[in-house]
């Protein structure tokens, strides 16, 4: 049976004590949801997990119908985000989405998590983008943001949670430029991992080549990979080229060398460093890529 993408749920639904306000987005792996707290009177953003290639649910419904030739793996999945979640909610750090608890309702998990007010380092960088200007982004303001965004991601990593899906999309810069780090793909890797999906679970460009395989040997060295492609990008406002091109020609070094007059050494042999195709070159672990790209 062909499934189509499940329809959010209604707006005033109720979900453990949450009302469902409106539907901030919609992917292949879950739907996000604005709603508001009875108990806490503030607005909260609901994670729910809800694979599209799994499920069906029709409008106006809760539950979602899931098929027979489905049901193994839709819990498998849902067994990954419980414990990503579980992990998250036991994170307390200024540049990781705070997790305030998880809600079983509707044969599926909510993640309560802490609204974010701010715009994405995507946006960031195209709103900084000047036709015929080499650099994007200053390099100090770079090296400032990702200081942070490693700092929580050695956190994350200490718990045994990886990311596996950082991009600049993933980065928010709340008011004061403080950068949080959103939507981990850790579990959604795992809705994919039957040959029978066609669903693409990490962004091209920034996924390390490791993470294209299905029992990819994976870890911290993986989401090194994502920081180096991010790093690309502020600096030239491009998605770096996709990690199985570049096994056959590889134009990453080019595109450092370009930047050259525009940003120090130091900065693009880290770069190039996080970007290396063999994992056991990169970086090993966030604390690592934090001392030398923090090293002036």
């Amino acid at each position: 049976m062909k499934l189509h993408s499940p329809a959010p749920l209604p707006e005033g639904a109720e979900i453990g004590g949450y009302r469902i306000l409106q539907t901030l987005s919609s992917g292949g792996f879950a739907i996000v949801y604005l709603a508001y707290s009875e108990q806490s009177e503030e607005c909260v953003a609901i994670k729910e997990y809800m694979p599209a290639n799994r499920v069906l649910r029709r409008p106006g419904d809760l539950v979602p119908y899931i098929g027979a030739e489905h049901i193994a793996p839709y819990k498998y999945g849902l067994a990954a985000f419980f414990e990503e979640a579980r992990i998250l909610a036991g994170i307390n750090h200024p540049n990781i989405a705070q997790v305030f608890e998880l809600v079983r309702a509707n044969e599926t998990i909510y993640m309560v998590m802490k609204v974010i007010e701010g715009t994405s380092l995507e946006k960031h960088i195209l709103r900084h983008r000047v036709q015929g200007r080499i650099a994007v982004l200053p390099e100090d303001f770079i090296v400032g943001v990702f200081s942070r965004v490693l700092d929580g991601l050695r956190e994350v990593h200490g718990h045994n949670l990886l990311h596996l899906d950082l991009k600049p999309t993933n980065i928010l810069l709340q008011p004061d430029g403080a950068p949080t780090l959103i939507d981990f793909g850790a579990a959604r890797r795992t809705v994919g991992r039957d040959s029978a999906s066609t669903m693409l679970m990490f962004t091209p460009g920034f996924a390390a080549p490791e993470v294209y395989k299905r029992d990819g040997a994976v870890g911290p060295w993986s989401d090194v990979y994502g920081i180096g492609a991010c790093l690309l990008a502020c600096m030239s406002a491009k998605a770096p080229q996709e990690a199985t091109s570049r096994v056959r020609e590889d134009l990453v070094p080019l595109a450092l060398e370009i930047l050259e007059r525009s940003y120090s050494r130091q900065i693009l042999s880290v770069t190039k460093a996080c970007l290396e195709l063999d994992p056991r070159a990169r970086p090993q672990s966030a604390r690592e890529l934090f001392q030398r790209l923090t090293h002036r």
